[in-house]
């Protein structure tokens, strides 16, 4: 099982039962307080007859709330770290609801080469000249980078170096199809962001099968007690 892309987690993240172990997590804290409080066994009075209830749960709470924490903190890590392109286009239709002009792809290339790794712009690079949108320069830059993407009259361009060979790339490329040139363009950028910051993305899968584990463990014991309970229930049934 490989390490999950951005856009996979954003997925899972969304996924509302999943909310539950944030609000378990928040109010876990409160009721164990206030349940501290009070004797155990609970008397209580019902109709004149006193009943004493155990405050115990089918299963260890503190094993659920651990579940809950280790998913807070990774989906803590996934808002921090996920690349804002990924929260804000999903797929290239999120990317067209915003009307960008063709020239946005520019500096959004842009955004992505200053946090982009050595693999990461190989990559790009490689895919991008393969599709002959961009063109090597025949004169290398003293920079790795353009400090801001140059606005000309038909195009918005940026310059970057990468391996030593410098590089041009601008939209819109005036002698292709526009949109379709913009949705490939499109993918390019937004698979090389979503495999970005590896480190974050392993240490998220981590905390994520914790959290399941934990999970596991307390269904576990949750199945094992309704199951106890309902065969001594069979068993006075049926005696």
């Amino acid at each position: 099982m490989g390490i999950k892309r951005w856009e996979e987690y954003q997925k899972f993240f969304q996924l509302i039962i999943l909310r539950y172990l944030v609000v378990w997590f928040s109010i876990v804290p409160v009721i164990a307080g206030l349940v501290s409080q009070l004797p155990d066994p609970l008397p209580v009075n019902i109709l004149g007859n006193i009943h004493n209830i155990e405050l115990t749960l089918p299963f260890h709470w503190q094993l659920l709330w651990i579940s809950s924490l280790f998913f807070v903190i990774a989906l803590g890590l996934y808002t921090a770290f996920c690349p804002s392109f990924i929260h804000k286009y999903n797929n290239f239709s999120d990317y067209s609801s915003y009307k960008h002009h063709p020239r946005w792809l520019a500096r959004e290339a842009h955004s992505l080469l200053r946090i982009a790794n050595k693999e990461q712009k190989l990559k790009l690079v490689n895919r991008l000249e393969t599709k002959m949108y961009i063109r090597r320069l025949e004169k290398d830059i003293d920079f790795d980078l353009i400090e801001e993407p140059e606005v000309q009259e038909d195009q918005t361009i940026i310059k970057f170096k990468v391996e030593r060979a410098s590089y041009e790339f601008g939209m819109p490329i005036n002698d292709r199809d526009n949109e379709e040139t913009e949705k490939d363009i499109f993918y390019e950028l937004f698979g090389r962001y979503s495999e970005s910051r590896i480190s974050i993305r392993l240490i998220i899968m981590i905390l994520l099968i914790l959290s399941f584990c934990s999970f596991i463990a307390v269904l576990l014991q949750h199945i094992y007690s309704g199951g106890l309970f309902a065969y001594h229930w069979l068993l006075g049934f049926i005696s």
